[in-house]
């Protein structure tokens, strides 16, 4: 049996209420499976890349690249061979547009009448010129509209877009730099409201210095295993219950301001394979791009300020997360690795060994 499954606008913050659409990776007739990418959104934060939820057919392309579409708002169809519950986004749920029934009007034929053949004018044909595809310009389809109304030339216009796709904003009004700007100021009132939070959490913080040095990746690992030990600091806060894996977040600088991708038992991949995730996804996140299976779960934070040249600041909890961690390195090549608890969850002497214990583990 088949089920036709709509794949609609996420929810990927407290605050957003709208996506923008911004490129299809799929198109009517392409089977995809569990996890392929079917479409790329847009919003004040990040670029996400939402995945196909089980096997399938795409059915049906709805969302109109460029536009803004509301939380819940189906953006294609899929035929599935198993049914799937639709996501909840607090709000109706989605409707899914029915193909549009065949109507069939009576034929009444009439009456037989000898008329003699008129002699028929012509009327001149008008052929619009068509408008020029510039070879090599890869543009979305309501961008090449609006700049043929414009008479903008393509190939003079930044692209924004993946690989180099010119998107709607790049040829309005709306300058790139402008909406990067706005993107940032927006990503940076996101977080210093959660920080504002943090103040209201009873915290304490410990640090050390240690001489060997770690990569990103081995600290990742490190620290998920220590927590795998530590049940009762891996919890939902909302409800206390305990999660099924270890969900570490990394804080990343990208082009829009802080990214905060969550690598999901790190611990349990392999060296390389984790090496490769870590550098791909920072890759992705710096210009603006997290999947979103990377946006939630995360009970900890890490902040790795190596690369800035910078020594170990005392790190924050940011809202619904019990740990945090910084690592940052002296002038002399030593390590200096924070860690901040929040009290409700483990006390001072208890949180002195568990940095005792990742540094051992390291």
């Amino acid at each position: 049996m088949s089920f036709r499954y709509p794949v609609v606008m996420p929810k990927m913050s407290m605050t957003m209420e709208t996506g923008e659409l911004i490129l299809y990776h799929v198109k009517p007739g392409d089977r995809v499976s569990s996890g392929d990418v079917l479409f790329e959104v847009m919003t004040d934060k990040i670029d996400m890349e939402v995945e196909a939820p089980t096997d399938g057919v795409i059915e049906q392309l709805i969302g109109e690249i460029g536009i803004d579409i509301p939380i819940g708002t189906p953006v294609l169809i899929m035929q599935t061979d198993t049914e799937v519950m639709a996501f909840d986004f607090g709000g109706e749920a989605p409707t899914i547009p029915a193909p549009p029934e065949a109507i069939v009007e009576p034929v009444v034929l009439p009456e037989p009448v000898i008329v003699p053949e008129p002699v028929v004018v012509p009327e001149p044909v008008i052929v619009p010129e068509p408008v020029r595809a510039e070879v090599g310009v890869k543009a979305v389809p309501k961008a090449r509209i609006v700049a043929a109304q414009k008479g903008i030339d393509l190939q003079s216009v930044v692209a924004t877009g993946p690989d180099n796709t010119i998107m709607l904003a790049d040829v309005t009004q709306i300058r790139p730099s402008d909406e990067i700007q706005r993107r940032q100021s927006a990503n940076k009132a996101l977080i210093a409201k959660g920080l504002e939070m943090t103040r209201l959490i009873p915290q304490s913080s410990f640090s050390r210095t240690v001489s060997t040095s770690v990569d990103t990746a081995a600290l990742l690992a490190a620290w998920a295993s220590v927590l795998r030990s530590r049940p009762e600091l891996n919890i939902s806060p909302k409800d206390g219950s305990e999660l099924s894996f270890v969900g570490v977040a990394v804080i990343i600088e990208s082009k829009y301001g802080s990214a905060l991708p969550v690598f999901k038992d790190p611990d349990l991949l392999g060296a390389l394979e984790l090496s490769e995730l870590v550098s791909t996804t920072t890759s992705a996140a710096e210009n603006g791009k997290v999947p979103l299976s990377m946006l939630s779960g995360a009970t900890t934070i890490v902040f790795d300020l190596r690369r800035y040249h910078m020594s170990a600041t005392t790190p924050l909890l940011f809202p619904n997360q019990l740990t945090s961690i910084t690592v940052g390195e002296n002038i002399d090549g030593t390590q200096i690795i924070s860690l901040t608890i929040d009290l409700r969850y483990c006390d001072f002497y208890d949180g002195a060994l568990l940095l005792d214990h990742l540094i051992s583990v390291l």
